[in-house]
């Protein structure tokens, strides 16, 4: 998979770095950044996070996003950042999934148009999060209706599954 790739360089791998998100900070540690020497995004910068369990970019595109590791990174970098990916290593699964500043940075890894856009909602939706956070904001608020409540084992002390419970037998509040 990485012969398909451009020219890059590995440029850090295991790197700790202190992020700040809404006046917290936090350390991480990139799992490896790539510096890409060739084609139109020069001089840009891949992180990459490997994983070998489920992982899928689509969760970093909504509101509160999902395992923002990758773009909380990415907001933070005082490098270029062109694009993130997870790097799939389960054997037979191997591959790229993730976002790109432009089509094939990365193998099988389109782009996220506008890229600076996409970069800009994360920074305001982590910010948001972040903030709150902070604030010690609490409020019951299921990201996904009841494929969440299911999963929750406050339900007992929680009233949001009975009103969610009640718009899905009106018809109301369709499950996806």
């Amino acid at each position: 998979i990485e012969h398909a790739r451009g020219e890059f360089e590995v440029v850090a791998r295991e790197e700790r770095r202190t992020l700040e998100v809404a006046g917290l900070a936090f350390t991480g540690r990139i799992d490896r950044m790539d510096r890409l020497v060739d084609g139109a995004a020069a001089g840009g910068h891949v992180l990459i996070d490997y994983k070998s369990g489920r992982a899928t970019p689509r969760d970093w595109l909504d509101e509160r996003p999902d395992d923002p590791q990758l773009p909380l990174y990415a907001i933070a970098a005082k490098e270029d950042i062109a694009g993130v990916a997870f790097a799939r290593i389960k054997t037979g699964e191997m591959r790229f999934m993730g976002l790109a500043r432009e089509d094939a940075l990365l193998p099988q890894v389109k782009a996220a148009s506008p890229w600076h856009g996409l970069l800009t909602d994360w920074r305001r939706e982590l910010d948001v999060l972040g903030r709150e956070f902070a604030e010690g904001v609490v409020r019951v608020d299921p990201k996904r209706e009841l494929k969440t409540c299911r999963h929750c084992d406050l339900q007992p002390l929680c009233r949001v599954h009975e009103r969610i419970a009640a718009l899905e037998d009106d018809g109301e509040g369709e499950d996806e």
